[in-house]
């Protein structure tokens, strides 16, 4: 089974198979309701489909079968060198293929895909991060470790400033509640 672009049709199960790439890497992806699952929905509306610069491939699916593997890869933007002279690098993510379909080549046949998407728009230089279980696949379509080592940072976010109280200067002459002709402390 030969991996299609995925469609708008495909989002809910794209959506259930993040999910299936979550819990394989350890991270309770939560209920269905879960709020990051309608962030995704928009995450993938937005992705899925004509951009120049993302393509998603999927493999199976047809009406009314779920999805057995999926892949995404976009293009990201670098300075410039002499080697790569445009900066443009392509990044692989979200490969994944469902559990009982492991073993039977999908995700090597997405990997190779979105290669192949990256090559003809003339991107040589691909990048991923690799799980364990997916390292073996990247391995064999001839990715190898990086000369530099990945690092992470993760932050707090900030809390939202509270809203000014009013200044001294928006209650001076304020005594009472304005009278109905607006005359503050009439």
């Amino acid at each position: 089974m030969q991996p299609r672009p995925a469609e708008p049709a495909d989002v809910p199960e794209l959506i259930r198979l993040r999910a299936v790439a979550l819990d394989a890497l350890g991270i309770d992806p939560g209920p269905a309701d879960a709020a990051w699952r309608q962030v995704a929905r928009t995450w993938f509306l937005e992705r899925v489909g004509e951009r120049p610069d993302v393509h998603c491939l999927v493999v199976g699916g047809a009406p009314g079968e779920p999805l057995l593997a999926t892949g995404m890869a976009w293009v990201t933007h670098h300075l410039p060198g002499p080697r790569w002279t445009d900066g443009r690098r392509g990044y692989l993510d979200g490969i994944v293929t469902d559990a009982p379909a492991r073993g039977r080549g999908h995700g090597r046949r997405i990997v190779d895909g979105l290669v192949a998407w990256l090559d003809g728009i003339g991107i040589h230089y691909v990048q991923l991060h690799a799980s364990p279980d997916g390292e073996p696949v990247y391995r064999a379509a001839g990715f190898t470790a990086g000369r530099y080592p990945g690092m992470d940072l993760f932050t707090a976010p900030t809390p939202p400033a509270a809203p000014p109280g009013p200044s001294a200067a928006d209650t001076a002459g304020t005594v009472g509640a304005a009278d109905p002709a607006g005359v503050p402390g009439g």
